[in-house]
């Protein structure tokens, strides 16, 4: 199904999602015209089904609740009578570059710490609280907190000057590389390095050097020269790069997890209706059963989101599962889960 200019019947449909979709129906239509002289048969093929195929031969009023191409005129019939994309500099925003890279940064960081620790994308945090070493960084982050918020499912996003009452870092000379570095002086860094306030030394974790006074002497240091540990708060996992620090909350309520078993149940509603081939606009109904307390007031609780993301009619609980109901994990527990189309 082509999604180029889609149109007011897309009324109904997730704002985020159609948006998405007419980025990537964009960037997929773009990128077989770039790749064509490289790889013509392919990208001919993917050109057809995205653009020709795609768009002339489907009926938009067999399923009106999904969105269709416009009637406009698609292009040429075949990707080798495309003209070859230009690049349109007038589109480029370094600012939203810059903003979005610092998000990314950040996005990337609390993705290691959840894989770290163990945590899911699936399974929703408190919070993430974040401090940068620049405005802009600073500016950058807040301006997409909701983007950020999304992207990592925890529900609060705060900004902070420092994260000092939950991470702590303590630097120790490198006695292997600075000893034949300094000499004599390498007593002097041992004494005097661990009471230079952190901030000072804060570009070693960035990998930049770091030249301080110490009784008169100038003394560089390399970012292999120190050792780094960290001391955190409990119930928080902390990193930091290129001056944006993040601690990550991993205290999971009773709340928490029952959300994210409910999300858990979602997927696997998604990936059923993969496995039963239905189209993205069939609507279902759903029946599960399980003996887990914890599982059943979770599904219980979130029915009408679950019923939302799987365009699902009715959720029906059964004491004994049917034969053709599938057993799938959620959270801790497991559940036999079974969909059909309505």
């Amino acid at each position: 199904m082509g999604l180029g200019g889609v149109g007011s019947n897309a009324s109904g449909w997730d704002a985020d999602k159609l948006a998405a979709y007419q980025t990537l129906y964009h960037v997929l239509v773009t990128l077989t015209k770039l790749l064509a002289p490289a790889i013509p048969f392919l990208t001919e093929r993917m050109y057809q089904n995205l653009v020709v195929s795609g768009g002339a031969t489907e009926d938009a009023a067999a399923s009106p609740s999904v969105p269709r191409p416009s009637t406009l005129d698609p292009g040429p019939s075949s990707v080798h009578l495309c003209d070859y994309p230009e690049v349109d500099t007038a589109l480029l925003d370094e600012s939203l570059n810059r903003r979005t890279s610092a998000a990314q940064l950040l996005v990337t960081l609390a993705h290691g710490l959840r894989e770290k620790t163990g945590h899911r994308t699936r399974q929703p945090l408190a919070e993430l609280q974040f401090a940068c070493a620049s405005a802009e960084q600073r500016h950058a982050i807040e301006t997409l907190a909701d983007v950020v918020k999304d992207e990592l499912n925890v529900k609060k996003v705060t900004s902070r000057d420092n994260l000092d009452d939950l991470v702590h870092y303590a630097y120790k000379p490198n006695l292997k590389t600075l000893g034949p570095k300094l000499g004599k002086l390498l007593n002097l860094v041992k004494t005097k390095l661990p009471t230079v306030d952190s901030h000072t030394l804060a570009p070693l974790r960035r990998g930049e050097q770091v030249t301080l006074t110490l009784d008169g002497n100038e003394i560089t240091l390399a970012p292999e020269d120190v050792m780094v540990s960290t001391e955190q708060a409990s119930d928080w996992v902390a990193a930091d790069d290129q001056g944006i620090q993040i601690a990550l909350s991993t205290t999971l309520t009773p709340e928490l997890i029952r959300e994210g078993m409910a999300r858990d149940f979602v997927r696997h509603v998604q990936q059923l209706r993969k496995d039963e081939g239905l189209e993205i606009e069939d609507r279902i109904r759903i029946t599960w059963s399980t003996d887990n307390a914890t599982a059943t007031q979770a599904i219980t609780e979130w029915s009408t989101f679950i019923a939302t993301e799987t365009l699902a009619d009715g959720l029906s609980h059964q004491s004994t599962p049917t034969a053709r109901a599938k057993p799938v994990p959620v959270g801790e527990a497991s559940v036999a889960l079974q969909v059909e189309r309505t």
